[in-house]
């Protein structure tokens, strides 16, 4: 018995159910892509209340004159003392605009359009993280005090 098989031709076939398959794994493939691409956080000020301005000024001016009392009796070092100066700063500008800059890196804070910050937070980073700096932190506490007394 004989048996013959005819064999068709490799266009003979549609093209649109593999044209389909192929559209539809790449919309499947950038739309996981987009689902996982981190998204920047976007922070918005929140204006304080004019009564509160004062009391949080004085809050934070507070904080900064037991810093200066702690450096000038040799009680906080140096490092210690910037990075204490970094947290009051951080959380004025929290408490003053509602923007969590606390826990911010220079580059994020590079994007708020403050440059107060951008440029007391990068003076602090060096003697924060360096064993040994020549910064003075008399003159860095005054740069701060000056930013939150003139804070609008």
């Amino acid at each position: 018995m004989q048996v013959t098989t005819k064999l068709n031709d490799l266009f003979s076939y549609s093209l649109l159910p593999i044209i389909f398959v192929i559209f539809i794994t790449i919309i499947v493939i950038l739309i996981i892509i987009y689902l996982n691409k981190p998204k920047k956080n976007l922070l918005s000020v929140v204006e304080p209340l004019p009564k509160d301005i004062i009391t949080i000024k004085n809050k934070y001016l507070t904080l900064i004159n037991n810093l200066t009392n702690k450096v000038t009796e040799n009680k906080i070092t140096n490092r210690k003392a910037y990075q204490e100066l970094s947290n009051i700063i951080r959380n004025f500008v929290y408490e003053m605009t509602g923007l969590a800059v606390q826990n911010c890196t220079l580059e994020d804070i590079s994007y708020l359009n403050m440059p107060y910050l951008y440029e007391l937070v990068s003076e602090y980073y060096d003697p924060e993280f360096a064993r040994i700096s020549k910064s003075n932190i008399i003159d860095s506490i005054n740069k701060t005090k000056g930013v939150i007394e003139r804070w609008n």
